[in-house]
């Protein structure tokens, strides 16, 4: 089912389908949150080939701060990670 837009895991989704769906995600935190900037990281496993996705939206001062606050959160021990997901 290569190329097929699907919301079940392991399907592979366009291009084209995958930016709709990143953008899709940022309008909906832009118009329903109020989100003055977004980032949106996502990685895909394929073949034992790992890509890592970045997609941001707003101020790229913003979007910076953003991704310091999200490493802080993660990788100095502000947060706790979930080794089964």
């Amino acid at each position: 089912m290569t190329g097929v837009k699907s919301g079940r895991q392991g399907v592979q989704m366009r291009a084209t389908d995958q930016d709709k769906a990143v953008q899709r995600i940022s309008t909906q935190l832009i118009e329903e949150v109020g989100a003055d900037a977004v980032i949106i990281v996502f990685s895909k496993t394929r073949r034992n080939s790992t890509t890592t996705h970045l997609h941001t939206w707003g101020n790229m001062l913003a979007c910076r701060g953003l991704a310091e606050e999200a490493y802080a959160h993660l990788c100095e021990g502000g947060a706790e990670v979930d080794d089964d997901a």
